[in-house]
C-alpha cells in the first residue's frame, strides 16, 4: 500500500472518530434537554432580600392565566392521570376542567373569592359551598382543598399575613408565623426562584408546595410544574404544565358551568 493511501486512510479515520465524538455528544445533550430539565433562564433577582417583593411583584404582573397541562393525582384511595385546562383572572376566579381517558369529562371546578362549585359530568351532580367549608371543599378524593388550588395551581405561594423574614441566606430560607403555623419558603439563593413552601406545626412539616422548570413567559417567570403534597395523608397533586399564555383577553363564557337541568345538587351552602 502506498504511503499517500496510507495518510488518507489515516486522516479519513481520524475525521471519523471526531465526527463520531460529535454525534455521541449531540445525543447526550439532547437526552438531557428530553428529560424535562429547565433550559437556563437569568437570575430572577441579585439580591437575596428583596425576594418577598419581587415575588410578588412578578405575581402581580399576571391579569390572567390558560393553561393546559397534564393533571397527576396519588393517594391512598386513588391514583390517576387526567387532562386539564386551568383558566384564572384577577383577582381571584379560577376555573378547571378536569378531562379523563377517552374524553371522559371528569368534571369542572369554579373557585370564587368565597365560593366554589364542583360539577361532576361524568355522575351527573354538582357540589356548592362555601371554599372555608372543613368538608366539602376537596379535590378529587383527596383532602387538598379548592382554596388551596386558588392560586397553588398557577404556581404561586405568596399569600403570607405576616412580613417574611430570611433565616438563612446561604440555603435561600424564609419563614414566618401565622397562628401556631410555621411557613418556611426555600428560595434558590443562585436563581432567585422559589422551589418549596413547607407548613410545619411543632417543627414537623404537614404540607409541601414544590415549584420546577421556571419558564419566562411575556417577563413574568412561572413554574412548569407545580407540585402539593398532603405529607400526612401521602397525597400529592401535580401538574404538568404543557402550555401557558397570560394576560390574554378572556372569553367569560369559559368561565361558566353549564349544568343540566337533570343534574343531581348535593348540597348548596347559603
Amino acid at each position: 500500500m502506498s504511503w499517500q493511501i496510507k495518510h488518507f486512510l489515516s486522516k479519513w479515520w481520524q475525521g471519523f472518530l471526531l465526527c463520531a465524538v460529535a454525534l455521541f455528544l449531540a445525543g447526550c445533550a439532547g437526552g438531557v434537554a428530553q428529560s424535562g430539565n429547565a433550559r437556563p433562564i437569568k437570575p430572577f433577582l441579585e439580591a437575596l432580600e428583596v425576594w418577598p417583593d419581587a415575588y410578588r411583584q412578578n405575581f402581580e404582573r399576571i391579569q390572567s392565566f390558560y393553561g393546559k397541562a397534564k393533571l397527576s393525582v396519588e393517594s391512598e384511595s386513588f391514583n390517576g392521570n387526567a387532562s386539564l385546562q386551568t383558566h384564572w383572572q384577577r383577582p381571584e376566579k379560577l376555573f378547571m376542567k378536569v378531562e379523563g381517558p377517552l374524553g371522559l369529562d371528569v368534571g369542572e371546578i369554579f373557585v370564587g373569592p368565597s365560593r366554589f362549585i364542583w360539577y361532576n359530568q361524568h355522575e351527573n351532580h354538582f357540589l356548592s359551598g362555601s371554599v372555608d367549608d372543613p368538608y366539602l371543599n376537596r379535590f378529587m378524593q383527596t383532602t387538598i382543598t379548592f382554596k388551596d388550588l386558588k392560586f397553588a395551581a398557577l404556581g404561586y405561594a405568596g399569600n403570607w399575613e405576616e412580613p417574611l423574614q430570611l433565616q438563612d441566606g446561604l440555603h435561600g430560607i424564609f419563614t414566618t408565623m401565622i397562628d401556631d403555623i410555621e411557613y418556611r419558603y426555600i428560595v434558590n439563593p443562585e436563581t432567585g426562584l422559589l422551589e418549596s413552601v413547607e407548613a410545619l406545626r411543632d417543627g414537623r412539616a404537614f404540607v409541601r408546595q414544590d415549584f420546577k422548570n421556571y419558564r419566562i413567559i411575556d417577563g413574568v417567570y412561572v413554574p412548569m410544574i407545580v407540585q402539593f403534597t398532603m405529607l400526612d395523608q401521602k397525597e400529592r397533586i401535580t401538574i404538568f404544565y404543557r402550555e401557558i399564555a397570560l394576560n390574554q383577553p378572556v372569553d367569560l363564557q369559559q368561565l361558566t358551568i353549564q349544568i343540566s337541568s337533570k343534574v343531581e345538587q348535593l348540597n348548596v351552602n347559603e
